[in-house]
């Protein structure tokens, strides 16, 4: 009987430890790990990206010139993808090229720089400047790349007009993305969300 009272005792005092306080917490936590299920390490894709459509001839809206994106790079990264992408209505006029001529004022220019390098004297990895509707096939990166914060920049000068006739109507407008391949931990529960969390 002393020993049976002593046994439930003994579970009464562990259970109200490990219900309560910081040990409390600690099991609370074993538990959650153990619902949460095992993760799984896959290459995912992380854009950066900047998209324009020029929709207005006023002064103060056909230059855009946003801040730098900065893109972390480790030796994580596996690839690198630029897509550069521009569309300029009427740069051809009646099978003419007259991009020449709008050159100044309708254009998009697109630099990629490495940490560390000086935009004054030092030249960009990768840039791509189009004054013309232009499609290139996106480029393709692979290691060694140097590991630190790198700089994606765009400028960027174009047009855009609504005329009642449809047809007379342009917009320009570009899109340029960096995207990023690299292992990122996966849990079950958050599969869907396309969160990174970085291997």
């Amino acid at each position: 009987m002393r020993t049976r009272l002593a046994l439930v005792l003994a579970l009464l005092c562990f259970s109200t430890t490990m219900l309560s306080g910081c040990i409390g917490l600690v099991a609370s936590r074993e538990l959650m790990e153990w619902n949460r299920g095992q993760p799984e390490i896959e290459a995912q894709p992380i854009q950066y990206k900047f998209e324009h459509t020029f929709d207005s001839t006023e002064i103060e809206a056909i230059i855009i010139n946003p801040e730098p994106q900065s893109i972390k790079i480790d030796s994580e990264v596996s690839e690198m993808k630029i897509l550069f992408r521009v569309e300029i209505p009427y740069s051809t006029f009646a099978g003419v090229d007259i991009s020449n001529f709008t050159s100044e004022v309708r254009y998009v220019h697109a630099r990629l720089w490495e940490p560390g390098a000086n935009k004054n004297t030092d030249s960009p990895y990768w840039e791509d400047n189009a004054t013309k509707t232009y499609y290139p096939q996106p480029k393709k990166f692979y290691p060694p790349f140097e590991e630190g914060v790198w700089e994606l920049e765009v400028e960027a000068q174009g047009y855009g007009w609504t005329s009642p006739v449809d047809q007379l109507s342009f917009h320009d407008n570009f899109e340029v993305s960096l995207t990023l391949t690299r292992p990122c931990i996966i849990y079950p529960e958050s599969a869907d969300t396309g969160e990174c969390i970085p291997v």
